[in-house]
């Protein structure tokens, strides 16, 4: 029997401490509690709204009527067990860090680079996350969910899953209809090797390490991450607030020769009228930074003085607040550069 709560503070379930109430609230910790949710969305004729650790989330300052549900399904199984790999079935409601964290204990390798992320595994292939040259969508083989529409359990392929960068079909055409309940990640059992990530490979330069064990990594991430990106606990935030925009390659060149400093990754070339398009990913802190927006204050917004992709609550933000920052940095940027920045979170 779900325990289903009135007018909750939306504040004590996010990370970026935004918002007003929740209309209506539970924890669901079974599959079996599922019917239920649905069935009781439908009697008050409102939408569910699936949350996990809450920190990719931006929400409205007043009532948001919607009934809310906090996955909390547990579980770590290994499924399969080879020379070579391992594959491991995860509960969505399974702490990320935590979960990396034993993974790396147990040698396997695929997402130690994605350490020190806040929020849930369910959360991980919603957002296809992404850290320091890793993305889950590499180690996901598939994903179990529960699909709204009929009340049955369904198995998504990574294929079925669409992920694209920082993106999937839980965003797009699937937003709303599965509720995720289980991964299975493949996770590898070869040596690791260091991150093809600039910031990493300068951090084990510097410390004279040329093949670290899986917990250097780790540790390394957690270190590199603490410096750049505030906990969440300390420092009101949801991580990066813009993506990485990926342009053209010859727009990427041309800022890279203007600007030392920009580092560029090579992205998926597009096909556009038989032509292949190739394309660059460039850093979205490097271009909010070069804008004279890195530590700015916006009154109850500012970014973060350690990494211009971060925005900060610096106590009081409402959710327009935020937005006029978010508004306010995208035009910013877009004067100077001419390219337009996308959010990271959701705005529900």
């Amino acid at each position: 029997m779900l325990d289903i709560k009135e007018y909750v503070d939306i504040k004590e379930h996010c990370t970026f401490k935004v918002g007003g109430q929740f209309r209506y609230f539970t924890i669901v910790s079974s599959i079996e509690e599922l019917p239920e949710l649905y069935e009781f969305a439908k009697e008050k004729n409102l939408p569910v709204h699936i949350l996990g650790g809450g920190s990719n989330m931006v929400f409205p300052d007043g009532v948001l009527e919607k009934v809310v549900a906090h996955i909390n399904f547990e579980g770590f199984e290994i499924i399969e067990d080879t020379e070579n790999y391992t594959d491991i079935k995860i509960g969505a409601g399974e702490n990320w860090d935590s979960v990396v964290a034993r993974t790396v204990s147990m040698n396997l390798s695929g997402i130690e680079a994605l350490s020190a992320i806040p929020g849930t595994t369910g959360a991980t292939p919603v957002q296809n996350v992404g850290a320091y040259g890793q993305e889950v969508k590499d180690t996901i083989l598939s994903v179990e969910v529960f699909d709204s529409r009929d009340q049955s359990m369904k198995i998504l392929t990574n294929k079925d899953c669409k992920f694209g960068y920082r993106d999937s079909i839980f965003k797009g055409e699937a937003r709303g209809i599965y509720v995720i309940v289980s991964i299975i990640f493949r996770l590898s059992k070869k040596s690791p090797t260091i991150p093809n990530y600039p910031g990493v490979k300068k951090y084990f330069f510097e410390n004279n390490v040329n093949n670290p064990t899986l917990v250097e990594i780790r540790e390394a991430i957690i270190a590199i991450r603490k410096n750049k990106l505030p906990d969440p606990k300390e420092v009101f935030n949801v991580g990066s607030f813009f993506k990485n925009p990926i342009v053209e390659k010859r727009i990427g060149l041309n800022l890279a020769e203007r600007y030392s400093d920009l580092k560029i990754f090579p992205a998926p070339s597009v096909m556009q009228n038989e032509v292949e398009i190739q394309l660059v990913k460039i850093s979205a802190g490097f271009l909010v930074e070069a804008s004279g927006l890195k530590g700015k204050n916006f009154g109850a917004v500012s970014t973060y003085e350690n990494n211009a992709l971060v925005l900060v609550n610096n106590g009081i933000a409402t959710r327009f607040d935020v937005i006029d920052a978010k508004d306010e940095i995208i035009k910013t940027v877009y004067d100077k550069f001419g390219i337009t920045l996308e959010t990271e979170p959701e705005f529900v």
